[in-house]
């Protein structure tokens, strides 16, 4: 299904090289996830933070069960993401491609976009990859 197949390309750029990951495990219709661009990667991974495929990325600090499946963002790259994320959006609805809202989610400290897959529309891989590229090729500079 539609939720399934975006999911999973998500989970594939993840591997091919940590442009995206899942902000929290989808629900529903919704897919919640973050656009890693160029420079935050490289952040990232000089700080030692590896932002897998299978994992989730959260802003979320402390311990317990339910956090182990959670990658740690240093604050102040959270607040970084956070107006990536604004800017991003911005230059896709300013540019026509699309409207893609953006988020907070519960003791978060980035927002993430979320993509709500409802509806009787036929959302195919196609679709989801021209959604991830289109990211991409808005937000590689920023």
């Amino acid at each position: 299904d539609e939720l399934d197949a975006f999911v999973e390309e998500v989970r594939r750029r993840g591997r091919k090289d940590a442009s995206f990951a899942l902000a929290c495990r989808p629900w529903l219709f919704n897919v919640n996830f973050f656009y890693f661009p160029p420079r935050i990667r490289r952040v990232l991974e000089a700080r030692g933070v590896a932002v897998t495929c299978d994992s989730h990325v959260s802003g979320v600090t402390g311990g317990g069960k339910e956090d182990d499946d959670f990658v740690q963002i240093p604050d102040d790259i959270a607040q970084d993401l956070a107006n990536v994320s604004v800017r991003l959006k911005l230059r896709l609805h300013e540019a026509g491609e699309m409207i893609i809202p953006y988020q907070p989610l519960n003791n978060q400290k980035a927002d993430c976009f979320r993509l709500v897959l409802a509806g009787r529309k036929d959302f195919g891989v196609d679709d989801v990859r021209h959604v991830l590229d289109t990211m991409e090729r808005y937000g590689a500079d920023l």
